[in-house]
Order: C-alpha cells, then structure tokens, then sequence
C-alpha cells in the first residue's frame, strides 16, 4: 500500500501522528503539510486541529503544536464526513 501521508523532514513526532491518524480515516485519499510557522505566545492550543475549511480537494487544517503552527490538506471526497471524524476524536475544538 503507498504512502498517504507526506511528511516535511523536520516535523516533529507529535503531529506526524496526528497525520498519520489523519490519513487512516475512511474517505481520506491523502495528507500533506505545507507551511510550518514558528508559534509565538504562550498558552497550550485548545485542540491539535484549531481551523478545518473546505478547498477544491478536500479540506485545510491548521495544527497547533507547541513550537508551531503547520498548514496540512486532506485529499478527500467526503469533506463533511472526514470533518465530523475528526471531531468525533477531539482533535477539532468544535
């Protein structure tokens, strides 16, 4: 079976997990991060995903872990289905 996650080389074991999850859900064609920004502040984030919208192929997240703050994309023909998945699993705040 290939591969459905891309991982950047510095993504930390936390939230490749998270993707890994991600990618496993049914519905789920593929994930794959895009831009990693440094987070500033303090404070832990209410929840691993804080933003999920709907795109063209699926869905955009934005993770919170404590260093930063990733942009991913779930390639999905069932945004609405991933969507009250993740939920399911407390890793949205809604």
């Amino acid at each position: 079976m290939a591969r459905k996650t891309h991982h950047k080389h510095s993504s930390t074991k936390g939230y490749r997990r998270l993707l890994d999850s991600l990618a496993e859900l049914d519905g789920v064609h593929r994930v794959a991060t895009g831009k990693v920004k440094p987070r500033m502040g303090s404070g832990r984030p209410v929840a691993p995903i804080s933003k999920v919208r709907k795109v063209d192929s699926g869905l955009s997240i934005t993770i919170n872990t404590d260093g930063a703050i990733i942009d991913a994309y779930v390639v999905t023909d069932r945004p609405d289905e991933v969507a009250a998945a993740m939920a399911e699993r407390g890793w949205t705040s809604s």
